[in-house]
């Protein structure tokens, strides 16, 4: 446990040494969230509803989202495709830990860091715009929901890193999977506004569950119809692309290879 402390306290050590970078990322992310919000805004200029949210209750998932994809989105694993691709992982095999407790503490310290930040933006954005936000609900079973969003994601990015064992091609399959799940996870509008059907679908795939389930729990509690398959699926995904993660990672190591200096 010693080793993961010290991986986690040398991430945080990172961000103050690249501190532009940071900073840089994080008024990326508050523009991101400005902009949604304004489009938004704009659209209930002519309504007071659309779907079953209201305009409080929008503005509160789009602030809510932030902060939930702050979270979860926050992530060091992308770095693990260079490190198999340039040979660099073999320091980290040659270490007295496994590559996913390794990088699990430095997507901790990346979590920490993000929200914290992110809680900043979240509080500085409300005041300045006074913005009314409903009350978060059943915080337990959000924090519950959290946890499985946090493990479904950490599994996605480590298998799509892992795809570096078998191609260089790694950043735009990346990119365009990304942009996806950011689009079908609920991180731009309330998945529920969906057609029925597409989102009944939608609740059998992993990508609700990262954004979208968390933040409408908070906003509205737990939608009772569909509850009980909401958390199985949750579970279920979790756990279920942890193991997938593993056995690419067992089928990958086996396949390595790469060209040193």
């Amino acid at each position: 446990m010693g080793q993961y402390i010290q991986v986690f306290a040398v991430t945080l050590k990172e961000y103050f040494a690249y501190r532009l970078n940071f900073v840089l990322w994080r008024l990326r992310v508050v523009l991101s969230t400005l902009v949604t919000l304004f489009l938004w805004l704009g659209v209930f200029d002519s309504r007071l509803s659309f779907g079953s949210y209201s305009k409080e209750q929008m503005v509160s998932y789009l602030l809510f989202s932030s902060l939930v994809t702050a979270f979860i989105s926050s992530s060091r694993v992308s770095n693990l495709a260079y490190e198999i691709q340039s040979g660099g992982i073999m320091n980290l095999l040659l270490k007295p830990f496994s590559i996913f407790g390794y990088y699990a503490a430095t997507d901790a310290a990346d979590k920490l860091i993000n929200s914290f930040f992110g809680v900043i933006e979240f509080t500085l954005i409300v005041f300045f715009f006074k913005i009314h936000l409903v009350i978060p609900q059943q915080i337990g079973w959000v924090l519950l929901f959290l946890i499985s969003a946090v493990c479904i994601s950490f599994s996605i990015n480590l298998m799509l890193s892992f795809v570096g064992f078998w191609t260089p091609e790694v950043w735009a399959p990346r990119f365009l999977f990304m942009m996806l799940v950011t689009f079908v996870s609920g991180a731009y509008f309330p998945l529920d506004l969906l057609p029925p059907l597409a989102y009944r679908i939608l609740l059998f795939t992993p990508f609700p569950y990262l954004y979208f389930l968390p933040t409408k729990i908070l906003i509205n509690g737990i939608q009772p119809a569909y509850f009980v398959q909401q958390l199985i699926c949750s579970i279920g995904w979790a756990i279920g692309l942890f193991y997938l993660a593993r056995f690419m990672w067992k089928k990958g190591i086996k396949d390595f290879s790469f060209w040193g200096r």
